[in-house]
C-alpha cells in the first residue's frame, strides 16, 4: 500500500515537471543563460535552491494534505478544483501567446509559468495541496527577469545618490573631492596634491540596484520561513534594504 501511494505521488510530481519542461523548456534555457552571463540576472541562480528547499521545508505538510484514496462523497462532488485548474490553464495559455508577440516575451512566459504550475497542482492534487503549495509557487515569479525600465531608472537614481553622499563623506575626511558627469554616469573626481585629477565614475552597476534586488528575494525568503511573529517579519525589509544600500555607499567611498 504504502508502495502504491509513494509510486502516485512521485508519478504526479513527475508529470508536473515533465509538462512545466516541455512547454517552459526554451525560456528556462534562456533565462539559465542570463543569469550565468549577466550580473542584472545573476540572482536567478538562487531561485532553484530556495524553491527546493521551501518544497523540502513543507513536505511533510504536503504529503499529509494528499488524498491517495478518494472517499465516495468526494466522487460524487462537483468537480470544482478541476474547472478552476482548467480556467487556470486558459490563463496560462492566454498569457503565454501573447506574450510571444509582445517586445518581451521572455517576462509574460516567467509570468505564465506559476499560473500552468498552480493548474496542475489543482487537478492533480486539492485545494490544501496547493494552499500549502502556494509560496512556493509563487515564488517562482523571481524567475521572471525585472523590468528594465524600471531597473533602469532606480539604478540612476541610487548611483546619484551614492556619488552625492560618498563625495560629502569624501569632502568630510579633507579629500578634494566634486561631481561631474562622464559618458552620462556621475563621476567623482578627486585632485591630487600634485593636481591630477582621479575619477570614479559610479555607473548603474555600481549604484546597489543589483545588490538590493538579491537582497529583497532572501529578505522575503528569510521572513517566509522565520519562525517569530508575523509583525516582527517586515522588519527584515525596513532594517535591511536601507543598510545594504548604506554599505554600498561605504564601499565606494572606501575604493
Amino acid at each position: 500500500m504504502t508502495f502504491q501511494r509513494n509510486a502516485t505521488l512521485v508519478l504526479k510530481v513527475a508529470i508536473i515537471i515533465f509538462a512545466t519542461v516541455i512547454v517552459f523548456f526554451q525560456d528556462l534555457a534562456i533565462v539559465a543563460n542570463d543569469a550565468l552571463n549577466s550580473e542584472f540576472m545573476s540572482h536567478i541562480l538562487a531561485i532553484p535552491f530556495l524553491f527546493g528547499y521551501l518544497i523540502y521545508r513543507k513536505r511533510k505538510m504536503i504529503r499529509a494534505s494528499i488524498p491517495f484514496k478518494p472517499s465516495p462523497s468526494h466522487r460524487k462532488a462537483f468537480p470544482h478544483k478541476e474547472i478552476i485548474g482548467i480556467l487556470l490553464f486558459l490563463i496560462a495559455f492566454l498569457t503565454y501567446s501573447y506574450g510571444s508577440y509582445t517586445f518581451t516575451p521572455l517576462e509574460f512566459h516567467m509570468f505564465a509559468l506559476p499560473i500552468f504550475v498552480t493548474a496542475y497542482t489543482l487537478i492533480l492534487f486539492n485545494t490544501q495541496t496547493l494552499r500549502q503549495l502556494a509560496f512556493p509557487i509563487l515564488f517562482l515569479l523571481f524567475l521572471m527577469p525585472p523590468p528594465t525600465e524600471i531597473v533602469y531608472t532606480l539604478g540612476s537614481t541610487l548611483s546619484t545618490i551614492s556619488t552625492e553622499v560618498s563625495c560629502a563623506i569624501l569632502n568630510l575626511f579633507g579629500l578634494a573631492a566634486e561631481i561631474s558627469t562622464i559618458h552620462g554616469n556621475p563621476t567623482i573626481t578627486i585632485t591630487q596634491p600634485n593636481g591630477t585629477p582621479l575619477y570614479f565614475p559610479v555607473s548603474i552597476a555600481c549604484s546597489g540596484i543589483y545588490s538590493l534586488i538579491g537582497f529583497l528575494i532572501f529578505a522575503i525568503f528569510i521572513a517566509y520561513i522565520a519562525r517569530t511573529k508575523t509583525l516582527k517579519k517586515p522588519a527584515i525589509f525596513l532594517i535591511g534594504l536601507p543598510l545594504i544600500y548604506l554599505l554600498n555607499i561605504l564601499r565606494i567611498t572606501i575604493i
